[in-house]
C-alpha cells in the first residue's frame, strides 16, 4: 500500500517515477494533446472519446506524456494502448516504435488491431522521457483517440502475458462454439431427419468468424485488416439468421412472413459488408441489424411462450434464450453509450447454444445413441485412414526425394572456367524440386551457350517440364547456335506439352573471336549487365512472347560486346519476388545494389554472397531461386 501511494502521488505531479520493482503500470494521469497547427497541448482524459472532450471530427494531433526514470530497468519495455478509433504512430523520445493503418493521403482506420508497440531498451533515457501518439480519426461514427482502456507501460513479457491470457479465453471459447458445430454438423450428416442441428452448427461457425478478429495474434500474421473487417461484420449479420432458423426448425416449420423478412434483410446487410465501404457506412449497417434484432427478440419471445408448456426442450432453450438477451442488451447498450464493448455477448450466445444442444438431446434420445456408436465407427476409420495416409504420404515424400537427386544430375550446378569465362552458379528450388532450368553448351569453334528457363509453378508438374526442356536443348543447340533461332526451335518442341505451366526463358552466345554477346528473351527478366570501362550497372534491353504460349513468334537475337572485367548476371524472378515478413518484396533495386557492391569480388564469393543476402532478406522462400554469374578475364583459361 505504501508503495501504491508513493506511486499515485508521483502520478499526481505527472512526473512519473517507474520503479525497477513494478513490471507493468497504467498511464492513466498526466497526458496531455494538441491538435495539428494548435499553439499548445492541454491536458486530456486518457480511456474516453475526444468526441467527448470538445473534439470534432476530423482530429489529427497528438498525445503526449512525460515520464521520468530515475535508474534504467533491465528488461525491455513496451506500451499496448488497447484498440483505437484511429490511424497512429507511436514515437519514444522522437523515434517511431510503432504505427497503425495509414495517415491522409492513404488514410486508414485500422481501428480493430490491438496497439503493441516495443521500446528499445537503448532508448529508455535516465530523467525525463516522451511518449507521443499521434492520431488521425476522420469518421463520424468512431469515437476517436484513446478511449478503450487506459494504456498499460512496463515489461514487454508482462504485456504480452495479457495479451496471450486475453487471447487465451477468446480461443477457449471459439473452441467451444467450434465444438458445438462439429457436434452438431455431423449430428446433421447422420440424421437429416431434422435441420435444427444444422442451423445451430451454422450458428455457432458463423459466431466463431465474427469473434475471430477480436484475437490480438491474429492481427500480427500479416492478414489484410479490410478482410478481417468484412469477415467480422458478414459473420455478425448472418448468425443471428441461423439462430432463429434453429429455434423456428425445432418446435415449428413454420416461419412468418415477419420473420423470414427480417432473415432476408439480414442476408442482405451481410452481403453488402463484403463490400468495400467507408467505416461510417458499416456504422450505419450495424445500426440497421440492431433494429433487425429488436424485431427478432418479441418473435422468438412469442415462439417459445407457445410451446413453453407442451415440451421440456422450450424450457430449456427459453432459459438459454433469456441468458443470451441479457448479455446482449448489456452489450448493445455499453457499445451504444461508450463504445467500450465487452464482448459479453459470447457468454450468452455459449449459454443459448448449450441449451439448444440439450434440447435437440432431449428430442432425440435415440438418435443421439446411434450417433454414438457411428462416431465410434467413425473415429476407428479416421485412424485408418490417417495411418493409410501416412503410409501414401511415406511413399511420396521418398519419391521426391528421388526426384530431386535425379534432378540435381540434370541440372548440375555451373561452377567451371571456360576460355576467358569464369561460371558460377545457384538453383535453390521453393521445394524438394523445382522448375527453374538452366544448362549450357559448348560449340566446336569454342563458343558457349547459356540457356536459363523458369516454368510456371513449381513441384512435379515444373520439374517434368523442366527435363523436357533439357533434353530438347540438347537436342537443338548444337544446331542452331544463334539464341532467337533457339529458343524459337524450343517454342515449337514444347508446344504439345505446355498447357497451363508457361516457360519464360532466356538463351545467350559467347563468341570469343569478336567478343560478341548474342542473346534473346522470351518473358523472361532481362541480364544485369557490369561494365568494367564505366563501372556502371544495367538491365540489358530485350523482351520477347512467352515460350509455349503460341506457335507462331517473332524473335531476334540482340548483339552487344564484352571486355575483360565485364560481368552479367543472368536470373529468375525467384530473386527478385522473394518476400520478407512484411510481404516487401526483394526487388530488382536491391539486387543491382548488391551485384554493386560486389564488382571487385570473384565470381565464386560473389555468388555466394548473393543466396546470402536473399536468404537474409526472405526467412521462406515464395518460388525458385536460380540464378548464375558469368565473369570476364584478361586471359583464357
Amino acid at each position: 500500500m505504501k508503495f501504491q501511494t508513493i506511486f499515485s502521488i508521483i502520478f499526481v505531479t505527472l512526473n512519473i517515477n517507474i520503479s525497477l520493482f513494478s513490471e507493468t503500470i497504467r498511464l492513466e494521469k498526466g497526458w496531455k494533446f494538441k491538435v495539428d497547427g494548435g499553439s499548445e497541448f492541454l491536458p486530456v482524459e486518457i480511456g474516453k472519446p475526444l468526441l467527448d472532450q470538445g473534439y470534432s471530427v476530423p482530429i489529427v494531433g497528438t498525445y503526449q506524456l512525460k515520464l521520468s526514470f530515475d535508474k534504467i530497468p533491465d528488461y525491455s519495455y513496451a506500451i499496448n494502448l488497447d484498440r483505437i478509433h484511429s490511424a497512429d504512430e507511436a514515437y519514444w523520445n522522437g523515434m517511431l516504435i510503432g504505427r497503425t493503418g495509414g495517415f491522409s493521403p492513404n488514410y486508414y482506420p485500422y481501428w480493430h488491431k490491438v496497439r503493441y508497440y516495443e521500446i528499445p531498451l537503448s532508448k529508455l533515457l535516465l530523467g525525463e522521457n516522451t511518449l507521443e501518439i499521434k492520431i488521425e480519426c476522420r469518421e463520424n461514427e468512431f469515437r476517436c483517440g484513446i478511449f478503450r482502456s487506459v494504456p498499460i507501460f512496463g515489461s514487454q513479457d508482462e504485456i504480452k502475458d495479457r495479451m496471450i491470457y486475453e487471447d487465451v479465453g477468446q480461443i477457449i471459447m471459439a473452441a467451444l462454439f467450434f465444438g458445438i458445430f462439429l457436434q452438431q454438423g455431423i449430428g446433421y450428416a447422420l440424421n437429416r431427419s431434422s435441420k435444427s442441428g444444422l442451423y445451430l452448427a451454422l450458428t455457432a461457425i458463423f459466431f466463431v468468424g465474427w469473434r475471430l478478429p477480436a484475437l490480438n495474434k491474429i492481427h500480427f500474421i500479416g492478414l489484410n485488416p479490410e478482410l478481417l473487417i468484412r469477415l467480422l461484420f458478414f459473420c455478425q449479420f448472418l448468425f443471428p439468421v441461423f439462430l432463429m432458423l434453429f429455434v423456428h426448425s425445432l418446435f415449428d416449420r413454420r416461419i412468418s412472413k415477419l420473420a423470414v423478412i427480417t432473415f432476408l434483410l439480414d442476408s442482405i446487410l451481410a452481403f453488402l459488408q463484403l463490400f468495400e465501404m467507408s467505416p461510417d457506412f458499416r456504422f450505419y449497417l450495424v445500426y440497421s441489424w440492431y433494429v433487425l434484432l429488436g424485431i427478432k427478440v418479441p418473435i422468438l419471445v412469442l415462439l417459445l411462450f407457445r410451446n413453453y408448456a407442451r415440451s421440456l426442450e422450450a424450457i430449456v432453450v427459453s432459459i438459454g434464450a433469456l441468458v443470451a438477451t441479457i448479455f446482449g442488451l448489456m452489450d448493445v447498450v455499453t457499445d451504444f453509450v461508450t463504445g467500450q464493448n465487452a464482448y459479453l455477448t459470447q457468454y450468452g450466445i455459449i449459454s443459448f447454444l448449450f441449451s439448444g444442444v440439450f434440447a435437440i438431446a432431449l428430442q432425440s434420445t435415440r438418435t443421439k445413441r446411434e450417433l454414438r456408436n457411428l462416431n465410434e465407427s467413425l473415429e476407428m476409420i479416421v485412424i485408418l485412414r490417417t495411418q493409410e495416409l501416412e503410409k501414401q504420404y511415406k511413399i511420396l515424400n521418398d519419391d521426391l526425394l528421388i526426384a530431386a537427386g535425379l534432378q540435381a544430375k540434370l541440372i548440375p550446378p555451373m561452377h567451371f572456367r571456360h576460355k576467358s569465362l569464369s561460371v558460377d552458379s545457384t538453383f535453390l528450388p521453393m521445394e524438394k524440386i523445382g522448375g527453374d532450368y538452366f544448362d549450357y553448351f559448348i560449340h566446336e569453334d569454342g563458343s558457349i551457350t547459356f540457356l536459363l528457363c523458369d516454368v510456371l509453378g513449381h513441384g512435379i508438374a515444373a520439374a517434368l517440364i523442366a527435363s523436357m526442356l533439357k533434353v530438347n536443348f540438347y537436342e537443338q543447340v548444337s544446331k542452331k547456335k544463334d539464341p532467337a533461332e533457339l529458343l524459337i526451335e524450343l517454342n515449337q518442341k514444347m508446344l504439345p506439352v505446355v498447357e497451363k505451366n508457361y516457360i519464360t526463358a532466356v538463351c545467350c552466345n559467347f563468341e570469343f573471336t569478336q567478343n560478341i554477346l548474342k542473346y534473346a528473351i522470351m518473358g523472361h527478366p532481362s541480364p544485369i549487365y557490369l561494365n568494367s570501362k564505366t563501372g556502371h550497372i544495367e538491365t540489358l534491353v530485350g523482351k520477347g512472347p512467352i515460350l509455349g504460349w503460341r506457335e507462331n513468334i517473332t524473335l531476334e537475337s540482340i548483339q552487344t560486346f564484352f571486355a575483360p572485367g565485364d560481368r552479367f548476371f543472368f536470373y529468375t524472378d525467384g530473386v527478385t519476388e522473394a518476400q520478407n515478413s512484411n510481404k516487401e518484396l526483394f526487388g530488382e533495386k536491391r539486387l543491382v545494389s548488391i551485384l554493386e557492391s560486389l564488382q571487385q569480388v570473384e565470381v565464386e564469393k560473389a555468388n555466394s554472397a548473393v543466396l546470402s543476402e536473399i536468404k537474409k532478406f526472405s526467412n521462406r522462400l515464395s518460388d525458385d531461386v536460380t540464378y548464375f554469374i558469368v565473369d570476364i578475364h584478361e586471359k583464357a583459361y
